[in-house]
């Protein structure tokens, strides 16, 4: 009887696991103002919409952040192997200026832009930004197939 009582448990608590895993974007995260490259304001509604129909790689990081650093080299080659992808990074530098400057140090290539908020905003706050690089799959249709993994893997494929 103990045994089933744990199995039981077991299963009840990772399909409420598998319930954590978000599937879309919040209206609050999609409607969050981020800054292009020319400090133009552009919402993340705007970006999926931008890239409809597309697979969609996600990184948020810090320019600053070694992780960050450590974690573009894995992207780059994640890159060449998956060349149909559309690769967006979404930066958490401490201001505009700072992420301008560090933009020296990304070596993937793709769209880039700047959470004004950080982790603090509607988009932060969604994504329960804690620690950084952070990686999301977005499907064809929108909606999200990866919600949080830190290293580049293959579920991201």
């Amino acid at each position: 009887m103990k045994y089933i009582v744990i199995i039981i448990s077991s299963i009840i608590v990772l399909s409420s696991c598998a319930s954590l895993q978000k599937k879309q974007f919040s209206n609050d995260a999609l409607n969050e103002k981020l800054l292009t490259l020319e400090r133009d304001s552009i919402t993340l509604k705007q970006i999926l919409e931008n890239n409809k129909g597309s697979q969609l790689f996600i990184q948020v990081f810090a320019s600053y952040c070694p992780v960050s650093q450590d974690s573009f080299d894995d992207v780059v080659t994640f890159q060449q192997e998956n060349p149909e992808k559309k690769y967006i990074f979404l930066s958490v530098d401490h201001s505009y200026y700072d992420w301008k400057r560090g933009l020296e140090y990304v070596k993937p290539k793709g769209q880039l832009y700047y959470i004004p908020e950080k982790g603090d905003g509607a988009l932060g706050k969604f994504l329960k930004l804690k620690s950084i690089p952070r990686f999301l799959k977005i499907n064809e249709q929108g909606q999200i197939e990866v919600y949080k993994t830190s290293k580049v893997s293959e579920k991201l494929k």
